[in-house]
């Protein structure tokens, strides 16, 4: 169980954050480009949402940026736990 906390743990953290730093990047190309509101969605869960209206700009960093994380961390410990079991067949003392 131990072996594939770690994987996790540093896919999680490693996706984190580049989608934040994506959605950030995004969020300030839509600021001072002159576009109009922008909102990104995977269905109903939110990724980054900038509003703009005459007076001000609102950004909002949701929480589909934290899911994405963990389906990061998700996938990397399953990533992790095949390449150990595949390592074990073959006696390549990987541990």
């Amino acid at each position: 169980m131990r072996s594939l906390v770690t994987p996790f743990v540093l896919g999680t953290v490693a996706v984190a954050v580049l989608a934040y730093s994506a959605a950030l990047a995004l969020a300030i190309a839509a600021t001072a480009g002159d576009w109009g509101s922008l909102h990104v969605a995977l269905g109903p869960v939110t990724l980054v949402a900038v509003e703009r209206s005459t007076s001000e700009t609102s950004t909002t960093f949701g929480s589909g940026l934290a899911l994405a994380g963990l389906a990061g961390g998700a996938l990397n410990a399953a990533a992790a736990g095949l390449l150990r079991r595949r390592a074990r067949r073959r006696g390549d003392g990987v541990n």
